[in-house]
């Protein structure tokens, strides 16, 4: 295989020629090196002597032209008094003219050629090919011909001969070593036939296609018509096609360093950055290339520093960038600190640490506090609290805006609000910068928390995401993930669900792995606890399985609440477990009462109470520290009735309750959780009050609870004799339940024809007025996916029993089966499925 190009595609005009070598054509084809102009010219010419013309291969005399065809290879090598003569025979209708060049695109007299020729026949551009020999071979070597020629037909060639060659040994590595090896040879061979001027453009361009002839001009230091000509002879080789890949252009790179040698290759270099940077006009991309290529200069490794620190929006770009400095020659005081920033907010948290923790030592009280704050962060971030509290008190206070509230935010969560005021006592010594607002909003915000009203402090709270502040370096938490715990814990749903929303969304198109879990997390949070369960489970599926041990917890205990609320009992037992071993290594802060809340429910469920009871204590303890907060201390009470409820201990359930009951004249939420708790623990004493019941349960929906205000409904419908106001709760739950499935957002459930027949049939006939007592408690529990068993070791009865119950339940419904039935049970009660 040689320098080709196939035949015969409609429109060509050289096929044309060929076929019909006695009529007059005018013909030019353009190219760069090794495309295959002159394969095709000698074909040309082949076909017409083949037919009794003769050929001129140079430009005739008007004496010598006679009925002669005129076909030039390389016509860029031609004078320009030739050009100018060439042109003038193309307008006589009666000759053949097929001329080959590169195209140089500011070389006037070549360029009137090439509009003459134009005017007769389409231009024939000859390019890259796609490598089409190599059926068979496979996939990965194939993708290592690609890289290594781009697809030109003079590297294809000596690839197809090298992968013949290596196709057959057994180590694949060995092949795509011999390709790269034989096209390398070819590309050297054949770069040696350029002027070494050419070279040096092309040693440029490669780094950067964009370079102009201005730039080339400051860094070889040449006029500006020199430049201009080797910047167009450059870019006529081919070389550096809009086609080709970035790879290609590196293998380009090196094979012309390897021509120029290694002093011309560092001195031409250098002398790009220097004029580029004077001229402002050095970019990032193109000083990356010039590090990752091997150049060590101070200008280098100071202008990396600077551009990293433009990009700290992009935390994957400008750790590439700080790496790259660091290869450049910049010292470790240098980019160490943001470098440790960019890699904790994209995820790396491990080597994050390793810099940090080398940074604690540092005598620069700057570069210590941006230590502890990275250090601290990953901290929370790996469920130590602790550690991270730690840090800030060694630190002490620090007169920086963002270092303050990231202090104040670990020791609230710590329980010391003490030490959160302290750390927010020193003034800022920075400029007001909208982004050092933001950051004193936020921590302010949660100060207030603990001792003013919801709306005073979301007021403030939701202050601290007006502004872009991503570029201040990685914090304990993200405003948005602060302000969706506090709204949630006050009950404002809708404000818990816009602002993570939101956060979600800019995640999507941004490289930040150390919050975007977490807010995709909180998000499902917040559906879960409206009753989609759907979305909820995608949110939960949609963050990688290898978590941080916050984020571990949070999608543990997501999923624990989703099995639970579904009534798979197997699940609930899976993910409660799997939470239990996070939470055994975990350092609670007030952050994590919601997880730690539902994992204390699921733990009623499933009698193991007692394994989860001292970290119960921690987190009451915490909050006692903090003076009880109302909003902190709301949802963790909640949780403590539902608990208390599930173990059947009125006992239990009566601290909680008497809690939400004294908050309930400072929280509107708490007065709505209050009333609920009373109510339920009225319907389990099977004192069912109609209008109690709907005013609790809308009460629940208000605040964002839309699946605890369906299951109250669904609890006073089995715990009702009276078939009327069983057949009421019955149309309250499917209308809280309908509500939910309008605002699913994501996959929607199905019901299947026995339960939308069982539903249809609910609305005229009160199908659990048939039911006794037991049977509505051992139906509630087979829903929940409680095995037989454990329903017994619950209601005292003997799994024999249930047993029994299950079948008078399974007949009075009229199922046919065990699955009919359980889809009619989750119809009647509006359970999700």
């Amino acid at each position: 295989m040689g320098e080709r190009s196939d035949w015969g595609h409609p429109g060509d005009p050289l096929a044309t020629l060929i076929d019909t070598p006695t009529e007059p054509a005018k013909v030019l084809v353009s190219g760069g090196i090794g495309t295959g102009k002159t394969t095709r010219i000698n074909d040309v010419r082949t076909a017409l002597r083949g037919a009794g013309r003769p050929v001129f291969s140079s430009v005739p005399t008007e004496s010598e032209i006679g009925s002669a065809a005129i076909v030039i290879d390389d016509a860029q090598l031609l004078d320009d008094a030739d050009l100018v003569r060439l042109t003038a025979l193309v307008a006589r209708p009666e000759l053949t003219v097929v001329v080959a060049a590169e195209p140089l695109a500011h070389r006037p007299a070549l360029g009137g050629l090439f509009t003459a020729l134009a005017r007769e026949n389409p231009v024939l551009t000859l390019g890259v090919l796609p490598p089409t020999e190599f059926a068979g071979v496979p996939h990965e070597l194939v993708r290592t011909v690609q890289a290594a020629t781009s697809g030109l037909p003079f590297l294809l060639g000596p690839a197809a001969r090298a992968l013949a060659e290596a196709i057959g040994t057994p180590d694949g590595e060995s092949a795509v070593t011999v390709i790269g090896t034989a096209t390398r040879v070819a590309l050297v061979e054949r770069l040696h036939r350029l002027d070494r001027a050419v070279l040096d453009a092309l040693l440029l361009c490669s780094l950067s296609p964009g370079l102009g002839a201005d730039d080339i001009a400051a860094a070889l230091r040449v006029d500006a018509d020199s430049a201009q000509d080797l910047t167009d002879r450059a870019r006529a080789t081919g070389l550096l096609d809009a086609a080709h890949r970035r790879p290609f252009l590196g293998i380009l790179h090196r094979a012309v360093a390897e021509i120029l040698g290694a002093a011309r290759h560092h001195d031409t270099e250098l002398a790009l950055l220097r004029s580029q940077n004077e001229t402002d006009l050095l970019s990032a991309d193109l000083a990356l290339r010039m590090a990752e290529h091997g150049m060590r200069d101070a200008l280098l490794a100071d202008t990396l520093i600077t551009l990293a620190t433009q990009n700290r929006t992009q935390p994957a770009r400008a750790a590439r960038l700080y790496r790259a400095a660091a290869d450049a020659g910049a010292g470790p005081g240098a980019h160490s600190a943001g470098l440790a920033d960019a890699l904790a907010m994209t995820g790396d948290c491990a080597t994050a640490a390793r810099l940090a923790d080398g940074l604690l030592g540092s005598t620069d009280p700057a570069e210590r506090a941006a230590a502890v704050r990275i250090a601290a962060s990953i901290a929370v971030h790996d469920g130590a609290a602790g550690q991270a509290a730690d840090l800030f008190a060694w630190l002490g206070p620090y007169p920086d805006a963002f270092v303050g509230s990231a202090a104040a935010i670990v020791a609230i969560g710590a329980g010391n609000a003490e030490a959160a005021r302290a750390a927010l006592a020193v003034p800022d010594s920075g400029p007001p910068t909208s982004t050092a607002r933001a950051a004193r909003n936020l921590a302010d915000g949660l100060l207030q928390t603990l001792e003013q009203p919801f709306a005073t402090a979301i007021g403030r709270l939701s202050q601290s995401i007006t502004a872009e502040r991503t570029d201040t370096g990685v914090a304990p938490d993200s405003p948005a993930a602060l302000v969706t715990l506090a709204a949630l814990h006050g009950g404002d749903a809708v404000r818990a669900r816009s602002i993570i929303g939101r956060a979600v969304g800019a995640d999507a198109s941004d490289d930040h792995g150390f919050t975007g879990p977490r807010h995709r997390l909180l998000l499902g949070w917040v559906r879960m606890l409206d009753g989609q369960l759907s979305a909820a489970s995608a949110d939960a599926a949609a963050v990688p399985s290898s978590l941080h041990r916050r984020d571990a917890l949070w999608s543990a205990a997501l999923r624990a609440a989703i099995a639970r609320r579904g009534g798979d009992g197997g699940a609930t037992q899976k993910y409660w477990y799997a939470a239990m071993d996070v939470l055994a290594e975990y350092s609670l802060d007030i952050y994590c009462t919601l997880p730690l809340g539902e994992l204390w429910v699921a733990a009623a469920r499933l009698r193991q109470v007692d394994r989860v009871q001292h970290r119960i204590d921690e987190a009451f303890a915490l909050l006692s520290a903090l003076g009880d907060p109302v909003l902190w201390s709301v949802p963790l009470h909640w949780a403590g009735v539902h608990a208390g409820i599930l173990a059947n201990s009125p006992e239990a359930v009566a601290p909680h309750g008497q809690a939400l009951a004294a908050a309930a004249g400072q929280s509107p939420f708490a007065r709505s959780l209050a009333t609920a708790g009373r109510t339920w623990l009225r319907v389990l004493a099977h004192q069912v009050d109609p209008d109690e019941v709907a005013v609790a349960a809308r009460g629940l929906t208000r605040f964002g609870l839309t699946w605890d205000a369906t299951r109250l409904a669904s609890q006073a419908a089995l715990h009702t004799p009276d078939g009327k106001v069983s057949g009421a709760m019955l149309a309250l739950a499917r209308d809280l339940k309908s509500d939910i499935q309008n605002a699913e957002t994501a996959e929607r459930d199905v019901p299947s024809a026995p339960a939308r027949a069982a539903a249809e049939s609910a609305t005229s006939v009160p199908t659990w007025a048939r039911l006794s007592d037991r049977e509505r408690e051992v139906a509630e529990l087979v829903l929940q996916g409680m095995p037989y068993r454990d329903i017994g070791n619950q209601l005292l009865i003997s799994a024999k029993t249930v047993e029994h119950h299950v079948a008078r339940i399974r007949r009075r419904l009229g199922a046919e089966s065990r699955s009919e039935m359980l889809s009619m049970l989750r119809a009647l009660v509006g359970s999700p499925a």
